[in-house]
């Protein structure tokens, strides 16, 4: 599946840094391979490669949004610095959950 390139030739990015943060909050390890985070991203309906994962995980790391550890001769695991930000349906849902006393019930 090929991408769309913007209007400067430069290919536009499809999969969000949100939805790459998801795949930390999905899945039960904490520490993943850019394959591993690829075919999470995949499970999303959204395609990408491990290389573009890879390079989209370097960007992310330069901005503090995840880390990463060499594990081996080749192998980097990486993981998530802070949480994907709630949807505006699912944050107006928390917030309505905290104004009530069905909150403090909790």
């Amino acid at each position: 599946m090929s991408q769309g390139r913007d209007e400067s030739g430069r290919f536009e990015q499809t999969v969000t840094e949100q939805e790459i943060l998801k795949v930390f909050d999905y899945e039960d390890d904490p520490v993943l391979t850019a394959p591993e985070v690829a075919e999470g991203v995949r499970r999303f309906g959204k395609q990408i490669t491990s290389e573009g994962i890879r390079s989209r995980l370097e960007q992310m790391a330069d901005k503090g949004l995840v880390s990463r550890k060499k594990l081996g001769a080749r192998a980097v695991g990486w993981w998530a610095e802070v949480a994907p930000e709630l949807d505006a349906e699912t944050a107006d849902r928390v917030d309505a959950r905290k104004e009530s006393d069905e909150w403090a019930e909790l």
